[in-house]
């Protein structure tokens, strides 16, 4: 097949070396003079101290270790490490860099990708499209904005790179997701004023807890369990970890004291930040008045030179396809009219956590084996309920574990070991620390997670197989995959504790809901078993580059 891939960031760099690697033909597509997306440091995508919120444990490609020796990475180190991936697997050769697509429309059976570079434009057919622009390019902005005579600097975390030129500023930092804290954090060390408006108390966790990487804590089946214990009880495991930390936490009055053990998002700085007084706290933004005053949620008005807008990115620009409807992508990733094209973007409609590199390997991974055959999406009426069902809700935004998403795509894709067949290879990956490698069948045993010891892995290990359901465990005896006991104490697992093989976990605060991927190659959900909720600490998040 001649797939196009459009962007040469995390995403379109595995999409294209596994087109590759399955003896296809790929060309890639990138408007900026590098790779990297948003790693690639010409490309203003991120501030220059920006650092990975996901360990060098957790963060890279499953088949390329990282040759930086640091725990996590800078902005060049990321890119380096892009750009060796690229090089190592064939990637470069066929990328056509400073190339801007245009246009992506389905003729006469084939796509024809229309793209402008420096030698003019030009139109190529494909048979399949792997659309991997990226999705934080478009920062949300406020309603309305005060004129530029108001006299206030209004930028947004797209457009800060470093704090130098705000020393000895007035500086209000709007968003309280990691980008806000982080900036905040930055320019008041940089020698500016600085208030924080926080709409809600978030969790923030530094990159290492009690000793060790915070994306090391906790298996995959691990993150769900978590997520059973008590919130309180959540708060005192860490506190326990961390007491310093947790001591000036609750003295900063930043401490979410009830929450949801998915909101968590990964930042060394910002709590001792507002505990020494060098960022004071504000409520939530309103709004700006027309002469530049900042209006905030309890009435009271103040004036900043600058106003620093981390509101997070909206829709990504896909005015390329005019033929796309957002609300018709199945599984956010395959058109309902054409699967022979795939959106390899984090989901638009979510507050994603979680590293980057081996989730979009998964999409890429199951997008190939769709268009050659080999997997199968559900039937066109299947598909079109789940989109009935999951793409009306899409200004409702949604806590998105990539790390467990990892394991549900490939499982979708069977790029995971299927528990259906090899229980064993699939307990040994989900039982351990979330190292890429761990994740293709046959992979390199990983080390076990640091906490782990909170659960009864043996009881979770019975209550995953219980999740498969009768037929399939019947077939892991019959196999001599599983002992008639192993069976015998799965099948007394009481209604409503066993877990789906696709580990379900609660994406919004309140009840948790079913998520039963339709289409999966596992055994049927049994009752109860798609509300064993969302995992816990070890975050990074897709915020990580902002």
């Amino acid at each position: 097949m001649r797939i196009a891939v459009i962007g040469a960031g995390p995403a379109g760099l595995t999409c294209a070396k596994q087109a590759l690697e399955r003896g296809h033909q790929a060309v890639v597509y990138e408007r900026t003079a590098d790779v990297g997306g948003i790693w690639n440091p010409a490309s203003a995508g991120a501030y220059a101290s920006v650092r990975m919120q996901s360990s060098r444990m957790s963060f890279p490609y499953s088949d390329h270790p990282p040759a930086f020796a640091a725990d996590f990475p800078t902005l060049a180190e990321v890119h380096g490490y892009l750009r060796s991936y690229a090089g190592e697997f064939g990637v470069l050769p066929v990328t056509r860099f400073g190339a801007e697509v245009r246009s992506v429309v389905k003729r006469d059976g084939r796509w024809q990708v229309t793209a402008r570079s420096g030698a003019g434009q030009a139109t190529e057919a494909f048979d399949a499209v792997m659309v991997a622009s990226g999705e934080l390019w478009e920062p949300r902005m406020p309603e309305h904005l005060p004129p530029t005579a108001a006299g206030v600097q209004v930028i947004t975390a797209k457009d800060y790179r470093s704090p130098e030129p705000f020393a000895g500023r007035r500086v209000l930092v709007v968003g309280g997701g990691v980008s806000g804290a982080d900036i905040a954090a930055e320019l008041a060390a940089g020698g500016a004023t600085v208030e924080w408006s926080v709409r809600h108390r978030a969790l923030f966790l530094p990159r290492t807890v009690g000793g060790a990487y915070n994306d090391a804590l906790f298996s995959y089946i691990g993150r769900v369990a978590m997520e059973e214990l008590p919130y309180r009880d959540f708060l005192a495991r860490l506190e326990e970890l961390e007491p310093r930390y947790f001591a000036m936490y609750r003295e900063s009055g930043l401490l979410p004291t009830t929450g949801f053990h998915g909101a968590v998002h990964v930042n060394d700085r910002i709590v001792p930040a507002v505990h020494r007084g060098d960022v004071r706290v504000r409520p939530a933004f309103e709004r700006f008045e027309p002469q530049g005053s900042v209006v905030f949620a309890d009435g009271l008005r103040a004036r900043y030179d600058t106003v620093v807008l981390c509101l997070g990115y909206g829709l990504p620009d896909y005015s390329f396809l005019p033929g796309l409807v957002r609300e018709e992508l199945y599984e956010h990733f395959f058109p309902l009219a054409d699967p022979t094209l795939a959106i390899v973007n984090t989901p638009v409609d979510t507050e994603a956590f979680g590293t980057a590199c081996p989730y979009f390997e998964a999409i890429a991974g199951w997008a190939l084996r769709v268009f050659e055959g080999t997997v199968a999406l559900p039937e066109p009426a299947e598909r079109a309920r789940w989109c009935a069902e999951h793409m009306g809700r899409l200004g409702d935004r949604r806590y998105y574990d990539c790390w467990l998403e990892t394991v549900r795509i490939g499982l979708l894709s069977g790029t995971v070991a299927d528990p259906a067949v090899d229980f064993a290879g699939f307990w040994r990956t989900v039982s351990a620390q979330v190292g890429p490698a761990g994740l293709r069948p046959g992979g390199p045993a990983q080390d076990a997670a640091v906490q782990d010891g909170l659960f009864d892995l043996a009881e979770l290990r019975l209550r995953l197989l219980a999740g498969l359901g009768e037929p399939v465990l019947a077939g892991l005896v019959a196999a001599g995959s599983v002992s008639t006991g192993d069976a015998r104490r799965a099948r007394q697992v009481p209604a409503g504790r066993a877990i789906a093989p696709w580990l379900p976990y609660r994406q919004r605060g309140h009840a948790p809901v079913a998520a039963r991927p339709a289409g999966t190659a596992v055994a049927a959900d049994p009752v109860g078993a798609g509300t064993v909720g969302l995992g816990t600490v070890g975050l990074g998040t897709a915020e990580v580059a902002r």
